[in-house]
């Protein structure tokens, strides 16, 4: 889908801003928080292609990419941290801050290697004409960013920080990614959540590739949701997301809608099983039957990993078993 190359930028108070830049497919764009002040920082970057766009909006507020001292990626993936290459390129100083379990594909600049992606997928009972689009996914991703050197490691589940005139915490909150992070000021209750939490839907939570391994992280949805557990008790008055409107509703609300659809999907798929055995690929077109047009290959990736992550969670609460049959897995029901 074509990128319609337009931002726009509102203002969240004196210092703090907003800073919308577009993505193709779905969702149609991304919110790169700025924060002005002794120490200049952006919360995200949007995709490499869209770096331009990024610079003239920091022209608008009166910056340049060299006026920026850090930026802090919410998390691995490459709408979050793509255009940090470019600021970094024209700006040695500036200070590139994640987690650590998230900076190696940040600074590798890939999910997981394509032979690894192919045995996985399928693994996963995918037809053959779609294994090699879905493996090499990863490339397209790799061309919607550059590889930058983390210069700051962050490896406790919280830390203290300044971000323009603010001090503030990172939060490790994994699911989405293993080293998703939250940004939190207390002073002002606001919460910038990255993917962990986005308003209307419950976030996907995609199968984490460990460095070293050829299978993904499974028990993702449990660590997700721990996470939000985390996030919860800060009680923030705010929530300014990656993806989506910032937003005021009570996150206790939030949380509940999620575990309801986390629930509801979950007991979907243990009824289909109870009729006949799948594999992801099989559950996935079944639960998510509206696949099509342009976007497929990527929507059918994230399908599969969410079913993929729903599974390996029910096989850990002992609903599914999962057996292998010619190096494809299937998962079937257990009788309650």
């Amino acid at each position: 889908m074509p990128l319609k190359f337009s931002y726009r930028i509102s203002q969240i108070n004196d210092t703090i801003y907003r800073i919308v830049l577009p993505l193709p497919g779905y969702p149609p764009y991304i919110n790169v928080y700025l924060f002005k002040g002794d120490v200049n920082t952006l919360f995200d970057t949007g995709i490499f292609w869209t770096w331009r766009l990024l610079k003239k909006a920091l022209n608008e507020v009166g910056l340049k990419f060299s006026d920026i001292h850090q930026v802090i990626p919410s998390h691995g993936h490459v709408d979050h941290y793509g255009a940090a290459y470019a600021i970094a390129k024209r700006n040695s100083s500036v200070e590139v801050i994640a987690h650590n379990d998230d900076a190696s594909r940040i600074e590798k600049g890939i999910y997981a290697k394509a032979d690894v992606m192919l045995k996985f997928i399928a693994s996963m009972g995918v037809p053959k004409p779609l294994i090699v689009p879905l493996a090499f996914l990863d490339l397209t991703f790799k061309s919607m960013g550059h590889k930058v050197t983390i210069t700051k490691k962050i490896i406790e589940d919280e830390c203290s920080l300044q971000v323009g005139d603010y001090n503030a915490q990172l939060i490790l909150t994994p699911g989405h990614s293993k080293g998703a992070m939250c940004l939190y000021i207390e002073k002002e209750g606001f919460l910038f959540s990255g993917d962990h939490i986005v308003p209307g839907v419950k976030p996907i939570i995609l199968a984490g590739f460990e460095p070293y391994t050829s299978f993904p992280v499974s028990q993702s949805h449990n660590i997700f949701h721990s996470a939000l557990k985390k996030v919860e008790k800060l009680g923030p008055k705010y929530i300014f997301p990656a993806h989506g409107e910032p937003f005021q509703e009570k996150l206790n609300r939030l949380i509940i809608k999620y575990q309801k659809v986390y629930q509801f999907r979950k007991k979907r798929m243990y009824n289909l099983l109870l009729d006949s055995d799948y594999t992801v690929y099989g559950l996935a077109r079944q639960v998510f039957k509206n696949l099509k047009g342009i976007n497929l290959v990527l929507d059918l990736y994230l399908s599969l990993s969410e079913t993929y992550t729903h599974l390996e969670a029910m096989c850990h609460e002992g609903d599914v078993i999962k057996y292998n049959f010619g190096n494809t897995y299937y998962y079937t029901a257990t009788l309650l």
